[in-house]
């Protein structure tokens, strides 16, 4: 087969290679014919309209050829629709599947046949952005294309630009940072009005940026619904809890300290201040006397009986009881610890040391987030999975906690399901730092567990066994008998396990 002119070798990712068949009176060999495709384009081929494409025929034994387009797109080499050149540079002219075909005469000693190839190109328009709001959760009033929400609410917007975007950025008055998914969820907390902004492009083909500005696309007016409590969690600065509104509070009182209660490990603690956090005034922060361990557990109340406290829209906060406090653990753990990024990353491939084993990310199902990691295992298999990326450092004073969640789908095999945790040097191997989670330690992974999240924390009995200055974790699983074992995990995490010390 001849080199093609205007073709580099090295760009050629796509080859249909046809050899016609032979009838039976015909010599093998005798009259051979090779069809022979060639395009700088991997799979599909996409281009915007308005733009063109190359592609080239290194087909051998034919007679006769034809290039052949649908009129308005043409072929640039004689601005015609029909060509019967070795190379086509077709240009594009209208949006949708655009047929692009090729035919061939073949001669051989039965007489003169035909062969054709189609290849269908999806013509793209070019970008105009533009964004709706699908979905408003909160009371609001919509008119000429604005809307009116009350504080609070959370507020959906898409993408519905022409031209297929895959790179999008919002640029949203009150964000802190530009966003940049199809789908963006907003909630807003203070009063006034906020100008949206979006711009839109393609990397593949590329499409030039549009963009489009909405100014004050959304008022926030006071609120008739309750001020909701949405999440509550310790800071990296110590006993600071922050408690999270639907919207910004109000500036909170020095009399209104007494109406909050901390009580940690059932027993009261002593409440230095009670104060909006300086950059965040949704962010009500609870400072304690004390640091809270992460080894112990802490809740708290308001009883609205004893306060004023109020959102910035002038709606009393309502009494809550008991709300559990996420205490904080720095996560040592700093590379996908949640598969959030479509991969097993940090983790190595499995090393397969029997039977048959399947690690992926799924993307439905996870515990938090869209995905998780899961593993499949034949009856009887075993496996491990090592870290090759992202190590830590750990102290050999010092006691550590590695969590995880894990789900197991289904379990044949009964105890026959085993885990074997381990941390170890990054470069080498240690067996004297690690936890079995099998049939004698735990009733994570029996039978009636089956299809439940379960919070699994290990290794708080034990201390590494030196200082490494870089460690990794490895896992090695096992299933039993009986069928496939199947089991998911997410959300690991490594922290220093804070113990308070005796009084």
């Amino acid at each position: 087969m001849k080199i093609l002119k205007n073709i580099s070798l090295g760009v050629i990712a796509l080859v249909i290679a046809l050899t016609s068949c032979q009838k039976d009176e015909v010599v093998p060999y005798g009259d051979f014919q090779d069809i022979a495709i060639f395009s700088p384009y991997a799979g599909k081929i996409t281009v915007e309209v308005n733009q063109q494409i190359s592609i080239a025929d290194g087909s051998k034994g034919f007679v006769d050829r034809k290039w052949t387009v649908p009129f308005p797109s043409y072929f640039l080499n004689n601005e015609d629709s029909v060509l019967t050149e070795e190379t086509a540079f077709v240009k594009f002219m209208e949006v949708g599947e655009i047929p692009l075909s090729i035919q061939w005469q073949f001669q051989d000693s039965t007489g003169s046949y035909m062969q054709d190839s189609t290849f269908m190109v999806s013509v793209l328009d070019t970008i105009t952005t533009d964004f709706a709001v699908t979905n408003i959760a909160g009371n609001y009033t919509e008119a000429d294309g604005k809307y009116v929400v009350e504080a609070g609410s959370i507020v959906t917007m898409t993408d519905t630009s022409s031209g297929s975007p895959d790179t999008y950025q919002w640029l949203i008055d009150g964000q802190s940072e530009i966003l940049e998914t199809k789908t963006v969820e907003v909630q807003f907390k203070k009063l006034g009005t906020y100008t949206v902004g979006l711009v839109s492009s393609r990397k593949e083909p590329y499409g030039r940026p549009d963009s489009l500005v909405v100014w004050d696309f959304i008022e926030v007016i006071p609120s008739t619904l309750p001020v909701e409590l949405t999440g509550v969690s310790e800071s990296s600065n110590p006993g600071f809890i922050q408690l999270q509104f639907s919207r910004d509070m109000d500036v909170i009182d020095a009399n209104d300290i007494s109406a909050f209660t901390v009580k940690v490990n059932g027993v009261a603690g002593s409440i230095k201040t009670v104060q909006l956090n300086k950059n965040d005034a949704s962010i009500v922060e609870v400072v304690m006397e004390n640091d809270i361990y992460n080894s112990q557990t802490a809740v708290v109340s308001y009883d609205a009986s004893a306060g004023s406290v109020q959102s910035s829209d002038f709606v009393k906060l309502e009494t809550f009881t008991d709300e559990n406090v996420i205490v904080y653990a720095k996560n040592l753990l700093n590379i996908n610890p949640d598969f959030e990024d479509g991969n097993y990353s940090p983790f190595d491939d499995l090393n397969l040391i029997k039977g048959g084993v399947n690690l992926t990310v799924v993307s439905s199902g996870a515990q938090s987030g869209t995905n998780a990691l899961n593993i499949v295992m034949d009856e009887g298999s075993n496996a491990q999975i090592s870290m090759n990326d992202g190590f830590f450092s750990l102290s050999k004073d010092k006691t550590y906690a590695l969590e995880f969640w894990v789900k197991v789908k289904n379990n044949p095999g009964g105890n026959g399901l085993q885990m074997t945790w381990r941390v170890m040097p990054s470069d080498g191997w240690a067996d004297n730092y690690k936890q079995w989670l099998g049939v004698c330690c735990t009733d994570q992974l029996k039978a009636d567990s089956e299809g439940v999240w379960q919070k699994v924390q290990i290794l708080t009995d034990k201390q590494p066994p030196a200082d490494w200055d870089s460690a990794k974790i490895n896992i090695q699983v096992s299933s039993g008998a009986g069928g496939q074992t199947e089991i998911e995990f997410d959300n690991f995490k490594l922290y220093e396990y804070e113990v308070a010390p005796a009084e």
